[in-house]
């Protein structure tokens, strides 16, 4: 057993505790106090990541082991492998990839605990920067998908499914649904998101806020329960964020990272798309915002230059998407859980993953 002692992430506070932990967590203990500089948060959970290290999901097998990596070594648990909007058989790809991942993890990666489809039934009008490959439901394709039990999150444009089928099929299968990529009507997105749908990167490739035009995204501010927003402070001010914290009940962070999170300036892949890292920013050649190069030490970084306290942080990161994923054991530090970590002592961090320790590359 090995002992950990800091300001522990409990549901309601942080408090100062001592863990004891192996694999599992065998015990917490409340003490006085404890070291000020040393925080222990869940470990992070990214719903929508499609890249890191250099290397895309598109790419399958090899690449998507290597984002495990690359994001572990930047303060990420676990994630989705998110796709881009493309051909079906790329996507099968992906799907198949994660399957033999989920069968043989390797150790010091994070975890894949699944698949976000990020189209390819979304609105081509609405795009953003994903690649020109939007079609209309394939109700049967889209079966043959959800029946892997690999897909925890599609993104989908409503105004694409009018009779809302969508929904009841996958509440069958577990799927959760987020509405993206989509000029729907508010009208339109009030129903399903009170019918239990989320919303993918709030503000981002929607249909917008106006006074006297409602869209999805003043529709999301009103009634959704759980939505993500990307907390890198480019594709959501600060401003912008706080409202959004403030509106929605189960707000969560994602980073929407590309191939170019972890790596030096220069171009990347996003899907069929070439992308340029130039600082803290992802586009294309129009300047368009392309997804992100954060990481998930950065992203805690941006909140709490935010004012978001450790607490709050943690809520953001881990148990909101934990939840939303309906994923039990994850998001929170209770004893009989797996040990999944996140600390921070001083000046650097590190994450413990089942009793395996993985060091923090700097930020």
């Amino acid at each position: 057993m090995t002992v950990l002692e800091g300001w522990v992430w409990q549901a309601d506070a942080m408090v100062p505790a001592r863990i004891t932990y192996g694999t599992h967590i065998e015990a917490i203990e409340v003490l006085s106090d404890a070291p000020a500089d040393r925080v222990i948060l869940p470990a992070s959970i990214d719903t929508h990541l499609h890249g890191g290290g250099g290397f895309d999901s598109m790419q399958g097998e090899r690449a998507i082991r290597a984002i495990a990596k690359t994001h572990a070594r930047h303060g990420l648990g676990a994630f989705l492998a998110t796709t881009v909007t493309a051909p079906f058989d790329d996507i099968e790809t992906v799907i198949d990839a994660v399957a033999r991942i989920r069968k043989d993890p390797e150790p010091g990666a994070a975890e894949v605990l699944g698949v976000h489809l990020e189209g390819p039934f979304i609105n081509p009008g609405k795009l953003g920067a994903q690649p020109d490959h939007a079609v209309p439901i394939d109700w049967s394709r889209l079966e043959k998908w959800l029946n892997t039990g690999l897909i925890k999150v599609i993104t989908v444009a409503p105004e694409l499914d009018p009779d809302s089928d969508l929904i009841a099929l996958c509440i069958a299968s577990g799927a959760r649904i987020q509405l993206g990529h989509s000029l729907c009507q508010w009208h339109q997105a009030k129903s399903w998101l009170e019918r239990g749908c989320g919303v993918t990167h709030l503000f981002n490739a929607m249909s917008g806020n106006h006074h006297r035009d409602t869209g999805l995204a003043g529709a999301a501010m009103a009634f959704a329960d759980f939505a993500e927003v990307i907390v890198d402070g480019e594709h959501v001010s600060e401003p912008a964020f706080k409202s959004a914290h403030r509106a929605i009940p189960n707000l969560f962070a994602v980073s929407d990272a590309t191939a170019a999170a972890g790596m030096p300036d220069g171009l990347y892949q996003l899907g069929g798309l070439e992308v340029e890292k130039r600082g803290q920013q992802v586009l294309l050649p129009d300047g368009t915002l392309a997804g992100s190069c954060l990481t998930a030490n950065r992203a805690r970084n941006v909140l709490r230059q935010w004012g978001v306290d450790w607490h709050q942080i943690g809520v953001l990161t881990a148990a909101r998407p934990a939840r939303w994923l309906g994923l039990p054991g994850w998001g929170a530090i209770q004893p009989g859980a797996a040990t999944r970590l996140w600390v921070q002592h001083g000046a650097t961090s590190f994450s413990i993953n089942g009793g395996h320790r993985i060091d923090h590359q700097p930020i």
